[in-house]
C-alpha cells in the first residue's frame, strides 16, 4: 500500500509554498505551453490562446469557489459570509471550474469573433494533462479522501487504508492524454472531436468515481439523493456530449 503523507505547505528560502496552489498552477503553465505551441501549429493565434486562458482561469476560479459554497458547504458560509472570499482556505469545486470557464471561453470567444470549436479543441487537448498534474497536488493533502479499502493503490490513512480519488483521477487522466495524443498523431479530426471526447470521457469517469468517496468521515462529500453535485454534472457532461457527437455527425453527413 501506499504511505501516508500529508504535505500542505513546504518552504522555498523564506517563502511558504502551498503545496496545492502551487501543484495546480504547474498544471495551469504546462497546459498554457502546449496549448500555445499547439495553437501555431494547427494554424491558430497563439496570442489569442493566452488571453482566453487568461479570462478562463479567473472564470474557473469564481465558478469554482460559488459551486463549492452554495452546493457544498452552504449550511457554514450562510452564517459566515466573510469566508467566501477566503480561497487561500481551500473550497473549490472542479466542476463549478468546468462551468465557469465554459461560460468564459463562449462570452470571450464571441466578443473577439474566434473559431470557437477550433479553439476549444486546442484547450481540450491540453486539459487532461493540465487537470491530472492538478489532481497531484489533491493527492499530497489528501483533499478528496475514498472508501476503504485493501487494494494495492489503497492509501495508509491514519483511519485505515483507504483510496485516495485525487491520486486515481490524476493517474487516469495523465493516462488518457498520453493514450489521446499517441492515438490521434497524424490524424485529422473533426473540428470539437478533443472537446466531445473529453466531457464524454471525463463524464463517465467522474461518474463512476464519486461512488467511491468517502462517506464514513467528515471530509465526505454532500450528496443529494444519492449523488454527488459532480455526478449530476458529470451526467449534464455525458448527455451533451453525446447530443454533440450526434448533431455533428448529421452535420458533417449533410
Amino acid at each position: 500500500m501506499i504511505p501516508y503523507f500529508h504535505l500542505p505547505i513546504f518552504h522555498l528560502g523564506p517563502l511558504t509554498i502551498h503545496t496545492w496552489g502551487f501543484i495546480v498552477s504547474i498544471g495551469f503553465l504546462v497546459a498554457l505551453y502546449i496549448a500555445y505551441r499547439r495553437a501555431r501549429r494547427v494554424g491558430l493565434d497563439g496570442n489569442a490562446i493566452l488571453d482566453l486562458t487568461f479570462w478562463i482561469i479567473v472564470g474557473a476560479f469564481v465558478g469554482a469557489r460559488l459551486f463549492h459554497v452554495f452546493l457544498y458547504d452552504w449550511a457554514y458560509y450562510s452564517v459566515h459570509l466573510s469566508e467566501i472570499l477566503r480561497i487561500d482556505q481551500g473550497g473549490l469545486s472542479s466542476f463549478g471550474g468546468f462551468i465557469g470557464s465554459a461560460i468564459t471561453f463562449l462570452v470571450y470567444g464571441k466578443i473577439r469573433g474566434l473559431n470557437l470549436w477550433r479553439y476549444a479543441d486546442v484547450l481540450m487537448f491540453c486539459w487532461p494533462l493540465g487537470h491530472g498534474i492538478g489532481r497531484i497536488g489533491c493527492f499530497l493533502v489528501h483533499m478528496h479522501p475514498g472508501r476503504l479499502s485493501t487494494v494495492p493503490w489503497a492509501v495508509q490513512y491514519p483511519s485505515g487504508a483507504r483510496l485516495d480519488m485525487g491520486l486515481i483521477e490524476s493517474v487516469v487522466l495523465l493516462v488518457y492524454w498520453i493514450v489521446m495524443v499517441l492515438a490521434t498523431r497524424g490524424k485529422q479530426r473533426f473540428d470539437g472531436w478533443y472537446v466531445m471526447a473529453g466531457i464524454l470521457f471525463y463524464g463517465m469517469i467522474r461518474f463512476v468515481f464519486d461512488f467511491f468517496r468517502a462517506t464514513d468521515i467528515t471530509m465526505s462529500d454532500i450528496r443529494y439523493f444519492g449523488l454527488t453535485p459532480a455526478q449530476y454534472g458529470s451526467i449534464a457532461l455525458v448527455v451533451g456530449g453525446i447530443y454533440l457527437l450526434l448533431r455533428s455527425q448529421k452535420a458533417r453527413q449533410e
